[in-house]
């Protein structure tokens, strides 16, 4: 079973795909290619949008899971799940580069392997880069480095401040290498039924940003992308795109009610003042989310929103924003059962009050 669904062509880039490279996506990542947009230069097969492979949410829960079966290994994957620092950059993460007073993470060298010669070396964008960490990434820290400093008195040695976090050597002295962790992450999926590998953490921790509403600025820092988050921008625009899809639905149930009447192919036909009465609080509500209705900012099965969120807004209580709500529902315009919320009404055609030139 792979991460994507298996009608969905995948490409993997090489140092030699300059089409691709030039767009963002690294040496190494799987793409998906959509078949919406122009074909590729020099081919007959129509390439879209790249989206960069990621295990879902679930997928990624599970091999967190998995990967704890081992706490040395398990606080690898997760850190590269939570940072979405590349595999060389987390095999030559010291310990004097965690401060987990301040919660902040350094990334500043990366271990680099050809065959079985490895060196330290600058990161890919040859800048340093500090990641905020999470409280839940903090307490695993906290209790990973515990568990290694039992482990050293135990063997009565010590270890030394600018030792490797990862390390296969008991007093940390040296560092993973990069190969040994893909083949061990590899191995690891193919036990879950998954073809994978460890750089689509590093997707994962991006998407999951993006799709969180984080601006593209923060995550290319975090990710340790060069040119201001052009380069993110490029390789995660579908996400980018999808987050911005949220946003304007989001904004579009908290904007006022628009005092426009919008025919079929949404243009302005005549302009409608809704008549409210004011020493009835629900009536004003009903006749707000009236109005949303008939401009289509809330179309018919958008939810309306939610009584905690109304009684807030207009600063009444919940019965009146309860009121509000059967009020439009003995108007035909709102559906809604028990432990249900409301929706607008599949066949709800609102008749607007009020003078109209």
């Amino acid at each position: 079973m792979s991460c994507a669904p298996m009608s969905t062509p995948v490409h993997l880039v090489d140092q030699a795909d300059p089409w691709l490279l030039e767009r963002g996506v690294e040496p190494g990542s799987s793409v998906a290619l959509d078949q919406r947009q122009p074909s590729r230069p020099g081919t007959t097969a129509e390439v879209g949008p790249l989206r960069p492979l990621s295990p879902t949410p679930e997928q990624a829960a599970t091999i967190a899971s998995e990967a704890f079966a081992d706490p040395d290994w398990g606080m690898f994957v997760w850190l590269a799940m939570t940072t979405g620092a590349r595999r060389g950059e987390l095999c030559a993460i010291r310990l004097n580069q965690i401060d987990l007073h301040s919660k902040v993470l350094s990334i500043r060298t990366s271990i680099a392997q050809e065959a079985a010669e490895t060196w330290e070396k600058d990161t890919k964008a040859h800048q340093q880069r500090r990641i905020a960490l999470d409280a839940t990434t903090v307490a695993l820290l906290h209790t990973y480095l515990q568990r290694c400093e039992t482990t050293v008195a135990d063997l009565g040695i010590s270890i030394a401040p600018d030792s490797w976090l990862f390390s296969s050597a008991p007093d940390r002295g040296s560092w993973l290498k990069p190969d040994t962790v893909s083949q061990h992450y590899e191995r690891m999926c193919a036990r879950l039924g998954w073809d994978m590998h460890i750089h689509q953490l590093r997707h994962y921790a991006a998407t999951e940003l993006i799709a969180a509403g984080v601006d593209v600025r923060t995550v290319a820092g975090r990710l340790g992308h060069g040119g201001g988050g052009a380069a993110t921008l490029r390789y995660y625009t579908a996400w980018v795109s999808e987050a911005d899809q949220r946003a304007a639905g989001s904004l579009a149930g908290r904007m006022p009610v628009a005092p426009l009447d919008l025919d079929d192919v949404g243009q302005a036909r005549r302009a409608a003042v809704v008549q409210t009465n004011a020493a009835a609080p629900y009536l004003r509500i009903a006749a707000d989310l009236r109005g949303a209705i008939a401009c289509q900012a809330l179309k018919p099965g958008d939810p309306l929103p939610t009584l905690k969120d109304i009684s807030a807004r207009y600063s009444v209580s919940a019965g009146t924003a309860h009121r509000a709500l059967e009020q439009l529902k003995s108007d035909g315009l709102v559906s809604a059962s028990r432990g249900r919320r409301a929706v607008v009404s599949a066949d709800a055609e609102p008749a607007l009050t009020g003078d109209v030139e």
